[in-house]
């Protein structure tokens, strides 16, 4: 099973696919940290992402954890 990662930069529309959810969760967070559009982490087909306020949660915890 792959995760993805859908995210906007510039006017297009991306998805990056990675093999465990931490490389997906890591590559979100860092396309968040500079300032890029992410809105959804999931499997399967790009409708079965998380809501944005969890990535949003993600981010908070991973951006603390960095700061440490």
């Amino acid at each position: 099973m792959t995760w993805h990662v859908q995210y906007n930069e510039g006017a297009a529309a991306h998805v990056a696919r990675y093999h465990t959810p931490e490389l997906a969760i890591e590559a979100a967070c860092h396309l968040l940290d500079a300032g890029v559009d992410v809105f959804g982490i999931g499997t399967g087909p790009l409708s079965d992402s998380i809501e944005l306020a969890q990535i949003a949660k993600i981010y908070d915890l991973w951006a603390r954890a960095r700061r440490l």
